[in-house]
């Protein structure tokens, strides 16, 4: 499976949120747990309910990480960013918040492999 590396922000809590749905998934591989985050994500949500969740910045960015994605996620994560004018590393973090919000532990669970 090709990927691509992208860059992202991360932040104690998002960083806390990943480990967490990671247990769910059955895997510590972070990029692994972000990537089938966003195709839950993109399979069960319309844009127009993720555009309302990018209004406000993130404060405590500590750093930034790259994780790999799939080509159709990494096009998804562009397209969302250039809809809610921020950048792709921010929006990154800000789907790992919204997946912990409206991702139940079920949904986190089908993602297993």
């Amino acid at each position: 499976m090709t990927t691509l590396a992208v860059e992202m922000t991360i932040e104690p809590g998002a960083e806390r949120l990943v480990t967490d749905m990671g247990r769910r998934m059955k895997t510590k591989a972070r990029s692994k747990v972000i990537d089938r985050t966003l195709t839950q994500i993109r399979d069960d949500f319309h844009i127009s309910e993720l555009t309302d969740w990018f209004r406000e910045d993130a404060f405590a960015v500590q750093r930034r990480t790259t994780v790999r994605l799939s080509p159709e996620n990494a096009d998804f994560v562009a397209a969302l960013a250039q809809t809610v004018g921020k950048g792709r590393p921010s929006v990154l973090m800000g789907l790992i918040y919204f997946a912990a919000a409206h991702l139940s532990r079920d949904d986190l669970e089908s993602l297993r492999t």
